[in-house]
């Protein structure tokens, strides 16, 4: 069973885009409202009564469940409250299948394919607790529209956990499971490629608020543009080394940059030809044969 959860938030609106992605490929779909309509840093939030119509009128095959709560609790950070609030959608979507979690912001334009993989491996269903695995897929960023298109984050190796067969979730969506798998699928995150209001709602509210001087990254990124953005190098605001460079690409609509998907994968695989390359060359005969199988269990 493929069940997909959703954190309905200030940017609720993306998932307009998001949910018909995963809707016909998906057995449940569930989610997750703030009952008392706050954030989890406590500021008031507002969801459009007409998606809650739209959502009706959409899910034709009564696959949607929303499931309200209190996800909001004044002790905690925000970052605890996303892991409070992962783990409480877990519970609402029930025991057994496959789990996904997927941002609001992110498109999943191949989720037919991945949702064919996760079968594959059904075998890890069959008792979960003792065989927990953690399903990544490689994170494309979008980092901020443009004239013309959108700036995205270049020459990146993030990858992201989005599934799992035992959702028990110790840091957002991290279930931080031994077991873990690689994939070449891709998640395409609207990310920072939004308004400046929305993106200083965002910054106050994540679930990174606390995590480095977010006013200050936010004054960064207002000052970048298609004249200046090829100087920036190694700049996230968390981890300077995840962001290498920035990239251009030339399409004014989100729903036309899946049409360059296959792009990013090609990177993907090149890269790991990279590392086995450097594997061959630098590594002593002695050690080539144990890093070769862990790369493969990690990328397969």
């Amino acid at each position: 069973m493929i069940k997909v959860g959703f954190l309905v938030s200030y940017d609720f609106k993306y998932l307009y885009k998001s949910i018909p992605l995963v809707y016909d490929a998906s057995d449940l779909i569930v989610l997750a409202v703030d009952k008392d309509r706050l954030t989890w840093s406590g500021n008031p939030l507002f969801i459009d009564p007409l998606f809650f119509e739209w959502i009706k009128e959409f899910d034709t095959l009564n696959k949607i469940t929303i499931y309200e709560d209190t996800f909001y609790i004044a002790e905690n950070s925000p970052a605890e409250n996303d892991t409070r609030e992962r783990n409480l959608l877990a519970k609402a979507m029930g025991d057994g299948g496959w789990h996904i979690q997927i941002d609001s912001d992110e498109y999943f334009n191949d989720f037919k394919n991945f949702t064919s993989f996760l079968k594959e491996k059904n075998h890890f269903l069959i008792n979960p607790k003792t065989k927990p695995v953690e399903i990544h897929v490689q994170w494309i960023t979008l980092f901020k529209k443009v004239q013309g298109g959108f700036l995205y984050i270049k020459d990146s190796f993030d990858a992201i956990e989005v599934a799992t067969n035992y959702p028990k979730y110790k840091y957002m969506r991290a279930t931080r499971h031994s077991k873990k798998i690689i994939t070449k699928f891709v998640l395409l995150h609207q990310s920072w490629a939004r308004d400046e209001d929305e993106i200083y709602t965002k910054i106050t509210n994540w679930s990174h608020r606390d995590d480095s001087d977010n006013i200050a990254f936010y004054q960064f990124w207002k000052n970048i543009n298609l004249n200046n953005y090829t100087e920036f190098k190694n700049f996230h605001e968390n981890d300077p080394t995840k962001w290498k460079s920035l990239g251009f690409i030339s399409e004014n609509e989100i729903d036309s940059l899946k049409i360059d998907i296959s792009n990013f994968q090609l990177f993907k695989l090149k890269s790991k030809k990279k590392i086995i390359q450097f594997i061959r060359e630098k590594l002593p005969d002695s050690l080539q044969d144990k890093i070769k199988f862990v790369f493969k269990k990690l990328t397969k």
